[in-house]
């Protein structure tokens, strides 16, 4: 059996979890552990929409959000 390899993200915006993402496409889902840091509750959100949210052009913050935490660990 193989050493896995870890890939470490800091930070749970789009661009982090779009590379975890693309990693774990890439790799045999086996031997990938893939491990998040964020130190908000969201992950997977869109950093460039925050002006718009305060703005006011965007009025659910929730809409700014690609995946819950939940949905990615049920990805691995």
């Amino acid at each position: 059996m193989s050493a896995r390899t870890r890939m470490v993200v800091v930070g749970g915006d789009a661009a982090g979890m779009s590379a975890a993402t693309q990693a774990r496409k890439r790799r045999d889902a086996d031997d990938l552990e893939i491990v998040a840091f964020e130190r908000g509750g969201h992950t997977s959100y869109s950093a460039c929409g925050l002006p718009y949210y305060a703005g006011d052009v965007v009025k659910d913050w929730r809409t700014l959000v690609a995946r819950t935490p939940e949905q990615f660990a049920e990805q691995r």
